[in-house]
């Protein structure tokens, strides 16, 4: 039983085919019968290529495969069907193909790639290989189709975008349930068509890190900014009747400064109507103006109304400059030459409104709290502003002040209290490293006029502050004539 070849699987059957020589029973030297064929004939490969193609990429793309194979009929499947070890079947049953195995499938075999270049036809083989059995042929057969299984398992499919199913409709109303859309509107013969509507743009969206910046930090209000507001004009007193009397609001006020206004004009049949005006300065130097108007036969008769201005803006360096200037330096002289004498009464203020009155049209001081623009501020030396550099004849003024400190060669110790509750000089010196400064003075230690240091450094509570003085334009008056 030599010449036959008992196949190793039922699903890998392969025979011997028809161009392969069969072996007699007398060469055999049996006498059993000469053995069937129970397979189809397959034609004898072709021979492999001299270098086998390269393994594909897994990025590629792989062909369709083809389609799978249509099963045969379930009537024809039966104990008629093919059996390899059944020996009295037909010889044409045996020479049909086997049927498909009833298996799973999981794939359909990809066919082999197609090597771009034409594969190169080897020699004629020998005598010696020609004499090689069917065997080899199918072993090599069967390890080519193995590995272009495991190859093709290994890739996983791949999937287009265009296999995804469509996103599902929105739900639709039914047609009879639907509205029905507008009526055009109607266009007059001759008129130009409406213009397209324009679509909503949608505002952007605001964060809400800016909405909370909002609440938390709301936006101040004017009402209450200033000084200046209304007032009470106390009209059953009849203050505008009395020569230069401001309303009752502002009257015996030591922080204000105020100027009044009258003018008279005759009208037909001997009536006089006088407009009396009445200009408040606070200490912000926020402004209200209340007018009067009445008839002098009849004061009763009158008109009040009443305006508020708010402070004058900021000054730049160069305006500061300009003022000191103008006012300072000259104040500085005539500050010096009034060392050693009584000033007025003999009080701090006095000495600062005895120079400044020389100078028509330098604005007074508001009380004894300001005295012109600001240009340095010292509150206990944990808040510290400065405009501009301290030049000799600005005015600076205590409030409350206590200084604390060394001083003298030997570091003596030392405290004084300046400014209670007011106290105010002229500068004529000003050192910014040791931050001291220089003032004339009067009413503190004695009545006469004389020089004094004050250490800023060792300021320990209270307020240190230096104006400069400005012209009387800076808050909208005229200068006196």
């Amino acid at each position: 039983m030599k010449a036959h070849v008992r196949e190793p699987s039922f699903d890998d059957s392969t025979i011997a085919g028809e161009d392969t020589p069969l072996r007699s029973p007398q060469a055999s030297g049996a006498g059993s019968p000469p053995p069937v064929s129970s397979g189809a004939p397959r034609a004898v490969p072709p021979p492999p290529p001299s270098q086998p193609p390269a393994r594909r990429s897994t990025d590629t793309q792989r062909a369709v495969p083809p389609p799978v194979p249509p099963q045969p009929p379930a009537g024809q499947q039966g104990d008629d069907g093919y059996d390899p070890y059944r020996y009295t079947a037909p010889i044409a049953a045996a020479r049909a193909p086997p049927p498909a195995p009833k298996q799973t499938l999981q794939a359909p075999t990809m066919p082999p790639p197609v090597p771009s270049h034409p594969p190169s036809v080897p020699p004629p083989a020998d005598d010696d290989e020609k004499e090689e059995g069917p065997e080899g042929e199918e072993e090599e057969e069967e390890e080519e189709e193995e590995e272009e299984e495991e190859e093709f398992y290994a890739i996983p499919p791949v999937r287009s975008p265009t296999d995804r199913p469509p996103p599902p409709l929105p739900p639709q109303a039914p047609p009879h349930e639907r509205a029905a859309p507008p009526p055009p509107p109607s266009i007059a013969p001759g008129a130009p068509p409406p213009a397209p509507p324009q679509q909503a743009r949608s505002l952007p969206r605001q964060s809400a890190d800016l909405s909370k910046r909002s609440i938390e930090q709301p936006r101040p209000s004017t009402d209450g900014a200033f000084i200046a507001r209304d007032v009470n004009l106390g009209e059953t007193s009849r203050w505008w009747a009395q020569p230069n009397v401001p309303p009752p609001a502002f009257q015996n006020r030591s922080d204000i400064l105020f100027e009044i206004e009258e003018s008279s004009s005759a009208k037909r049949g001997g009536k006089i109507t006088v407009s009396k005006d009445v200009y408040v300065l606070f200490h912000d130097y926020s402004r209200t103006v209340v007018t009067a108007r009445f008839d002098t036969k009849n004061v009763d008769d009158v008109a009040l109304e009443q305006r508020h201005e708010a402070p004058p803006l900021r000054l730049r360096q160069d305006q500061l400059e300009d003022a000191w200037t103008r006012f300072g330096a000259q104040i500085a002289r005539e500050t010096e030459a009034k060392l050693n004498i009584v000033v007025g009464d003999g009080s701090p203020q006095a000495l600062v409104l005895e120079l400044l009155r020389s100078h028509s049209a330098a604005l007074l001081p508001v009380g004894t709290r300001a005295y012109g623009a600001l240009v340095y501020a010292n509150i206990a030396n944990a808040t510290v502003t400065q405009a501009d550099e301290i030049r000799p004849g600005d005015v600076v003024s205590f409030r409350n002040a206590r200084f604390q400190g060394k001083h003298g060669s030997l570091h003596a110790k030392y405290a004084m209290d300046v400014g209670k509750p007011d106290h105010v000089g002229i500068v004529h010196e000003w050192d910014g490293t040791k931050k001291k400064i220089k003032a004339w003075e009067q009413g503190r230690e004695s009545k006469k006029v004389k020089s004094e240091s004050f250490r800023l450094g060792d300021l320990r509570s209270g307020e240190v502050k230096v104006w400069r003085v400005m012209p009387r334009a800076w808050v909208g008056w005229e200068d006196e004539s």
